[in-house]
Order: structure tokens, then C-alpha cells, then sequence
């Protein structure tokens, strides 16, 4: 496949990008990737104000308007405060400068509903199906790259993980009957 910036070189690597949640793709040879990456912007940046450490990418939309300042009703703090910050007052911020907050959390975070820890266990079963999550991913990238020898083989280990993992949950189901 020929690089998709200058048409000239074999492409060599994949460079994807993430805009508003819509991905990007692009092969490159290893010159435009090298302009590329020169060419990348360092991050977003507040219209008009300096990024505090751990505000460093704000879109830019989610700038406070000077027309419409807003203040949390229940700890009194404004948005401009929650932007030099870096911080929200109290729990309730979340709901009085939701609109505002909802774009900056995106940029920051996969996504906007924390889903906490999972506690680390050896667990066969978990293993299986992370693996099994893994191979399906690596498989819709085969198939989009048309990659078929190796769509075809992943095709197989999806389905023999599908088949362990059947297995074990009707191993685990016996074995709570017999202890029931």
C-alpha cells in the first residue's frame, strides 16, 4: 500500500487519530509520519486563558462565555474558578455546569461514567475472555486492512475461546447444582 500523504513510498505505519469520538485512520511511510508527528498540535489550550496542570486538554469549546457566568448553587463557586482550578467545588458542580463539564470530560477521560477497579485475580475465565475481547478486535482490524489469512486464523481462536468459555460455564453450572 502506497502512503496516503505523498502517494510515492510504501506505507509503513498506521496513524490514527481521535476527533470528537470518530476515528481517523492513515498509512504512512516513515517521512510523512515524521511530518506528521512535527506537524501534531501539542494540545488544546483555553481561548484566552493559560492551562493549568490538570486542565492541559480543554477543548476549546468548553471556554466560559463572559455573557453567561455561572455559579454552582450549592458551594457558590463560578465556572472561571472551576477553569483556573483545575477543580470542581462539591459534587453538585457536576449538575450545575454539566453542559460546560460534559466536553472537557470527554477529552480527558474514555469515558463520562466512572467505572471503578477491578480487583486483580487469576482467573482463568477473565483471562479467556479479555483474550477473547482482544482477538475480536484484532479481527475487525484484519478484516478492514483485508488482512483474510489472518482474519481466517483469528476467525479460528475466537471460536475455539468461544468453545473454552462455553465449556467452563457448564462445568461452573454443574458444579453449583452438585453443591446446592
Amino acid at each position: 500500500m502506497l502512503c496516503q500523504r505523498c502517494h510515492k513510498s510504501l506505507a509503513t505505519m498506521r496513524y490514527a487519530e481521535v476527533v470528537d469520538g470518530k476515528v481517523s485512520e492513515q498509512h504512512l511511510c516513515a517521512d510523512c509520519m515524521a511530518k506528521q508527528q512535527a506537524e501534531g498540535a501539542s494540545g488544546f489550550e483555553l481561548s484566552g486563558a493559560a492551562p493549568t496542570p490538570t486542565m492541559r486538554h480543554i477543548p476549546a469549546g468548553a471556554a466560559p462565555s463572559p455573557v453567561a457566568q455561572r455559579t454552582c448553587r450549592a458551594c457558590g463557586i463560578e465556572w472561571q474558578d472551576v477553569v483556573e482550578s483545575g477543580r470542581v467545588g462539591c459534587s453538585a458542580c457536576y449538575i450545575s455546569f454539566e453542559d460546560q463539564l460534559e466536553p472537557l470530560l470527554r477529552g480527558m477521560h474514555v469515558a463520562l461514567r466512572h467505572r471503578g477497579k477491578v480487583p486483580h485475580r487469576d482467573d482463568v475465565r477473565e483471562q479467556k475472555r479479555a483474550n477473547l475481547q482482544t482477538k475480536r478486535a484484532l479481527l475487525r482490524s484484519a478484516l478492514k486492512t483485508e488482512d483474510y489469512e489472518q482474519a481466517a486464523s483469528l476467525r479460528d481462536e475466537i471460536r475455539s475461546l468461544e468453545e473454552s468459555l462455553r465449556a467452563d460455564d457448564a462445568v461452573n453450572r454443574g458444579s453449583q447444582t452438585s453443591h446446592a
